[in-house]
């Protein structure tokens, strides 16, 4: 349902409730986290821009050597960096991601999958190069944010999401590099969301922010269109449908 006079604020909230809810149900169905990974995920970063960012920012992943890909999800950027570490640890909460990520690495010895949180990694202290969240840590703020009822909002995300980043410190070697991946717009031909308060926290621990495009290519318009509605949802098609 709709009220017409709900402001930007309540809209916001409602949207970000509904995403949630969304995703949640897609990382429940091992289903639906395969289609995510077929239609979506490797449609993604056509011109292999990410890749190279990567070992740019952290050139041991070119030399051997180790890395935990935290929300690993279907293993997208597992696969990314398994050509050229020496071992890979890949961590989700949903089963059913993990399942389609193992099943698509099945043939790779030195990639391993296990369910954990991000908060709670099961990796000894300084124990890899690379610490890699890729899209994971803003569904800690999603679960943790509180919305009220006049259109502001709190909660304890910040805290949540430096007890993620505490563990990526602990599980990096000395001298280890960490890296966190999230989106600045999808549909859009600018980046977005400069003003995230997520962003800014992310900057206030001492992240530095480089914006890499990794823009999408499907097989038609009409995939396009019906991907992006099934994962980001109508208005996300909306916006893609009007490029």
């Amino acid at each position: 349902y709709a009220e017409a006079d709900m402001d930007d604020n309540a809209l916001e909230a409602a949207a970000t409730r509904s995403f949630r809810a969304k995703h949640e149900a897609v990382y429940a169905s091992e289903r639906e986290c395969a289609r995510y990974d077929t239609e979506l995920c490797r449609c993604q970063d056509h011109a292999g821009n990410l890749r190279r960012e990567l070992h740019t920012l952290a050139p041991r992943l070119g030399g051997g050597g180790s890395a935990a890909d935290i929300g690993a999800g279907t293993g997208k950027l597992t696969r990314l960096l398994a050509p050229t570490c020496g071992r890979v640890h890949a961590f989700d909460r949903s089963a059913g991601a993990l399942a389609v990520a193992r099943a698509a690495s099945a043939a790779a010895a030195h990639i391993s999958f296990d369910e954990a949180d991000a908060r709670c990694l099961p990796l000894p202290d300084g124990s890899v190069d690379v610490a890699l969240a890729g899209w994971a840590l803003s569904y800690l703020k999603s679960e943790h944010e509180v919305w009220h009822a006049d259109g502001s909002y709190g909660g304890a995300w910040r805290e949540e999401v430096d007890a993620a980043l505490r563990e990526m410190d602990r599980v990096l070697v000395d001298g280890g590099v960490a890296i966190l991946l999230e989106t600045m717009g999808t549909a859009t031909k600018t980046p977005q969301r400069d003003g995230s308060h997520l962003y800014a926290h992310y900057r206030a621990r001492g992240f530095s922010q480089r914006v890499v495009r990794t823009d999408y290519r499907f097989e038609s318009r009409r995939a396009a269109l019906a991907t992006l509605g099934f994962f980001f949802g109508k208005g996300v098609a909306r916006r893609a449908e009007a490029l």
